[in-house]
C-alpha cells in the first residue's frame, strides 16, 4: 500500500502537465481487490483513509468490516444486526433499509471519529458518530456513541442514507423523498416546516416523537444535507428542522448554507442545500475539483446524474423531482417557484436500467482514465462512463447497448481509496472489485524496483 501511494502520488504530480484527451484502455478489468478475503454479505461501501492500510467495508445488514488486502483477512468490528448488538432505538435491514452509509472524520488521523448512517428500529434515518479505541487492530468504543441527526421517514423505501464529507470539511448526507410512489407526500419540493403534508399515510410517526425526534424533521426528505458536525447549536429558537425539543443540536449549520439565518425562503431548514431530489444513491466529490456528482434513482422512466461545479457547491439548488424525472416532466404537475430548476448531466431510460448508482470521477494511477466519471446501474450491472466536454456538459449519455463493462455482480456503490483508485461493490456475490489496467504507472515502477 505504501509503494502503490508513492507511485499514485507521483502519478497525480505529472497529471497536472497537459495530457492527452481521456480514454478507456482495452484491458481495464474489474479485478478482485482481495481474492483470499471471504465475500462480504450485501456490502454498500468500501472506504480507505490515509491513517490506515486497511478498508472499511458497511453491510447492509448491519454489520461494519476491516478487510487487510495483504492477508486476505476480514474482521468484524461492530454488528448492529443478526448476532450482533443493536445501538440505542434498534436496527431495522432489509430492502431499503440497514447500515447505508459510513464516513470518516477529516481528521480521523487524531481523532479517530467514524459517522454510521443507518435505519433504527422504527425505521427512521439514524447519523451517529463513533470513536475507533484502537487502529491496529481497529476496535469501536460503543460508549462513545454521539447521535447527530435523526430523521422520521414516511415510507419503508428512498431512505437515500449515504453520507461523504467534502472538500469543505462539512459532512453531507442524502436523503430520499420518504418512499412510495410518486411523491404521496410531496417532500420533493417540500423545504419548510409549514409545507409539510400531514394527510393520509403522511402523519409523523409517534414512535419517532415520542422518544424525542422532530417531526419537522420530515421537511428534509428528498434533499441534501450540509452539516457542521464540529460545532453545536444551543438550546433556544431557530430553523433547524432536525433539532432536539429545545432546539439544541449536536451539530451547527455552516453560514454558507443557502438557507442559513434570514434568507429569501422565510423558515426554510437550514439544514438543506439542494432540494428536489428522489432517492440519492451515492454521491461523491470530485477529488481534484471539488465538483459534486449525485446519481438519484428514477421513478418509472428515467435514471439521472445530477452535478454541482464546486464553485456553487453552497448555492441552493431544486433538482426538480417530483415535477421532473431527469429531462422530461414528472408526476407533478408543477415545481415550487423561487428557485431555479436544474437538469441532470445525464440520464437515460428504462432499457438501460431501472437503478442508478452514483460514482466517482477516476483520478487514480490509470493516467488515461483520470477526468472519466465511473456509474453504474444496480438492476442491469452494467457500468458506464461520461467526460466533461466543457463546463458542466457530459457527453457519452448512456443507454442499453453502451456500456463500457457489465459487473459480474449488482453494483450497489463505488469506492475509492487514497490512491484515486476507484472500486465496485457487487452487491449481490459479495466481492469488490478495483478498476485495473497495465496502463497503471503502478506497473511501470513495480517492473522496475520489484
Amino acid at each position: 500500500m505504501l509503494q502503490r501511494s508513492l507511485f499514485a502520488a507521483l502519478a497525480l504530480t505529472i497529471s497536472s502537465a497537459p495530457t492527452s484527451a481521456q480514454t478507456i484502455p482495452a484491458d481495464l478489468a474489474l479485478t478482485d481487490f482481495c481474492a483470499t478475503c471471504p465475500a462480504f454479505t450485501t456490502p454498500l461501501g468500501i472506504y480507505q483513509n490515509a491513517a490506515s492500510p486497511l478498508y472499511f467495508v458497511n453491510e447492509q445488514g448491519g454489520a461494519l468490516k476491516v478487510a487487510n488486502e495483504t492477508t486476505g483477512a476480514v474482521t468484524t468490528i461492530l454488528n448492529f444486526g443478526t448476532g450482533g448488538t443493536a445501538p440505542p432505538l434498534g436496527f431495522t435491514s432489509g430492502g431499503e433499509r440497514g447500515l447505508l452509509g459510513f464516513a470518516f472524520h477529516p481528521q480521523f488521523a487524531t481523532n479517530q471519529f467514524i459517522f454510521l448512517s443507518y435505519t433504527d428500529g422504527a425505521g427512521d434515518t439514524m447519523i451517529a458518530r463513533y470513536t475507533l479505541s484502537s487502529l491496529s487492530p481497529p476496535a469501536i468504543d460503543l460508549n462513545s456513541r454521539r447521535v447527530v441527526l435523526r430523521v422520521d421517514q414516511d415510507f419503508a423505501n428512498h431512505n437515500g442514507g449515504h453520507i461523504a464529507f467534502g472538500p469543505d470539511g462539512f459532512l453531507y448526507l442524502g436523503l430520499g423523498d420518504g418512499g412510495s410512489g410518486n411523491d404521496p407526500c410531496g417532500r420533493g419540493q417540500t423545504i419548510t416546516p409549514a409545507e409539510i403534508n400531514n394527510t393520509s399515510n403522511c402523519t409523523v410517526d409517534t414512535a419517532f416523537t415520542g422518544n424525542g425526534g422532530n417531526a419537522n424533521s420530515r421537511a428534509l426528505l428528498g434533499a441534501m444535507l450540509r452539516l457542521d458536525i464540529d460545532g453545536t447549536t444551543p438550546a433556544g429558537s431557530n430553523e433547524l428542522c432536525a433539532s432536539n425539543a429545545d432546539g439544541s443540536a449536536n451539530y451547527a449549520i455552516p453560514a454558507s448554507n443557502p438557507f442559513a439565518g434570514t434568507n429569501s425562503v422565510v423558515g426554510a431548514c437550514d439544514e438543506i442545500v439542494y432540494f428536489g431530489l428522489r432517492n440519492p444513491w451515492r454521491f461523491s466529490f470530485d477529488r481534484s475539483t471539488g465538483d459534486m456528482f449525485i446519481g438519484d434513482v428514477g421513478q418509472g422512466a428515467r435514471e439521472e446524474i445530477s452535478f454541482r461545479p464546486s464553485a456553487q457547491i453552497a448555492v441552493a439548488a431544486n433538482y426538480g423531482w417530483h415535477c421532473r424525472e431527469g429531462f422530461i416532466a414528472g408526476p407533478a404537475a408543477s415545481c415550487r417557484a423561487g428557485i431555479t430548476l436544474t437538469d441532470p448531466i445525464l440520464d437515460y431510460n428504462r432499457q438501460a436500467g431501472s437503478s442508478i448508482t452514483g460514482g466517482y470521477m477516476y483520478r487514480g494511477p490509470i493516467q488515461p482514465m483520470r477526468g472519466v466519471y465511473f456509474f453504474a446501474d444496480f438492476s442491469t450491472s452494467r457500468i458506464w462512463t461520461a467526460t466533461q466536454t466543457a463546463p458542466g456538459v457530459f457527453g457519452n449519455q448512456p443507454n442499453s447497448t453502451n456500456a463500457l463493462r457489465t459487473a459480474p455482480s449488482n453494483v450497489s456503490s463505488f469506492g475509492e481509496d487514497v490512491d484515486g483508485d476507484v472500486y465496485v461493490v457487487g452487491y449481490g456475490d459479495g466481492r469488490i472489485y478495483r478498476l485495473t489496467s497495465a496502463s497503471s504507472l503502478d506497473i511501470v515502477f513495480q517492473n522496475g524496483f520489484e
